[in-house]
């Protein structure tokens, strides 16, 4: 039984960063080659899109710095891209465009006129320190054209509930989250240490919630998921595994603790 529940606050501060994502968007005015596909599976997962790019014929006067200022990019993503040795183009050249739409929904930001840090934090629901960590910057100073990686993780400390699955005790739960059976019970008002299959516990302490693409099922106790290029492997209750297996590149809001996946959505 996977569940698929997290806090109010959880909700709109992902919404509200999906909602400001997609603002950012900006229309690339040439023909997109490929497509972006969509798929819901359990009603609440969405297929990672696979990145569409646009060809663009370089005219007389253009320049890479120009182009990414057109196009919401960088100069250095162009040469990556189009893998370039330097900045030097010439006109009748072809040059591969990085979808903006792509970018974003990896999480990545393209520094606008007029941006800061401080901004770009409270759009995105995060910190400016989260901001600073994520992208190893030195300071809070950044530049038009330059990319940043949009934290897909926050911390709550807000409780969290766990939906009881099949095999689950109240040992296996607390070991499994690292609290202790007392620290359960205290916080759920039970006498017994015995649970029900389908009963919700709330989960104490500090929790973690992120944005992420399931890889796959390690084996029967662990699944990994990427979320910005890192792979991290959550413990999920005996017998689910294979159920997110089947949710192997779909995108899913993962709320977390010591390790453990307590619900999804």
């Amino acid at each position: 039984m996977i569940t698929y529940r997290h806090t109010r606050k959880q909700r709109i501060r992902d919404q509200k960063r999906k909602a400001s994502l997609k603002r950012r968007r900006k229309t690339i005015g040439v023909a997109l080659a490929g497509s972006l596909a969509t798929a819901m599976i359990f009603g609440v997962a969405q297929k990672k899109s696979e990145a569409c790019g646009a060809v663009y014929t370089v005219k007389k006067g253009d320049t890479l710095y120009s182009l990414a200022n057109q196009f919401d990019t960088s100069v250095a993503k162009l040469q990556e891209v189009n893998m370039l040795s330097s900045d030097v183009i010439k006109a009748g050249q072809t040059l591969e465009v990085p979808s903006v739409q792509a970018e974003n929904e990896a999480g990545i930001y393209i520094v606008q006129k007029g941006d800061t840090l401080f901004a770009l934090a409270k759009e995105y629901g995060v910190s400016v320190s989260d901001l600073i960590k994520e992208n190893q910057l030195a300071g809070e100073t950044i530049k038009v054209g330059q990319a940043l990686n949009v934290p897909t993780h926050f911390y709550e400390s807000e409780e969290s509930t766990y939906t009881v699955n099949p095999g689950d005790t109240l040992y296996n739960i607390s070991k499994r989250f690292d609290i202790s059976i007392k620290e359960l019970k205290a916080a759920n008002s039970l006498e017994k240490d015995m649970v029900l299959i389908g009963q919700q516990l709330v989960i104490p302490g500090e929790t973690e919630s992120m944005t992420a693409t399931v890889t796959g099922a390690a084996d029967n106790f662990t699944v990994e998921f990427d979320t910005n290029g890192k792979s991290i492997p959550l413990k999920v209750a005996y017998g689910t595994a294979s159920k997110y297996q089947e949710l192997s590149g779909y995108e899913l809001f993962i709320t977390h603790k010591n390790g453990a996946v307590i619900n999804i959505n």
